[in-house]
């Protein structure tokens, strides 16, 4: 929807710092989180690993993964939180969950944003399944991830793609 811009009252340089990336130096207020929750997601990429991590995004992509992706990303880009969290809450096989900052996701989102404050909010996102398999690098099974943190005014961004559930493995 393009807004009339007789309708409101926001100039040219309001929006462009509406768009700036936010800065995760400093946590999120309530007020944020809430609001963010509540409106629907703008997916943003700024924050990307392309190459700092084991769980980059030019790490091998198979057909399934790609095609699951861009699957989950029309769901997510109109949707917002709170939605797929309670979608989550009834269908059990949908797989959207906020993640504990700590552990491999702590390590890892340091290593790519080492100023990181400690209470940034990240969930995850699940491609797929394995076959009754937990997924293992070894034997190539995956049960791909994909992890963002949450911004303000509805934008997520993307960090991390994780093929064989190694950021927040099952065991």
């Amino acid at each position: 929807m393009k807004l009339n811009p007789y309708d409101i009252d926001i100039q040219p340089e309001e929006l462009a710092q509406l768009n700036t990336p936010d800065s995760f130096k400093n946590s999120l207020s309530y007020d944020d989180v809430q609001l963010s929750k509540d409106l629907p997601i703008v997916v943003k990429y700024d924050y990307i690993d392309l190459d700092v991590t084991d769980y980059h995004f030019k790490q091998e992509f198979l057909l399934r993964d790609t095609q699951e992706y861009f699957t989950m990303m029309k769901e997510i880009s109109s949707s917002t939180i709170n939605d797929l969290e309670e979608k989550a809450r009834r269908d059990k096989s949908y797989h959207f969950y906020r993640s504990n900052f700590s552990g491999n996701v702590r390590k890892a989102v340091k290593q790519i944003m080492p100023d990181a404050d400690e209470s940034m909010i990240v969930y995850h996102f699940g491609l797929y399944e394995c076959d009754g398999k937990l997924a293992n690098r070894d034997t190539g099974d995956r049960s791909p991830r994909v992890y963002f943190m949450l911004g303000t005014n509805g934008f997520i961004y993307i960090l991390f793609f994780d093929p064989f559930h190694e950021l927040n493995p099952m065991v």
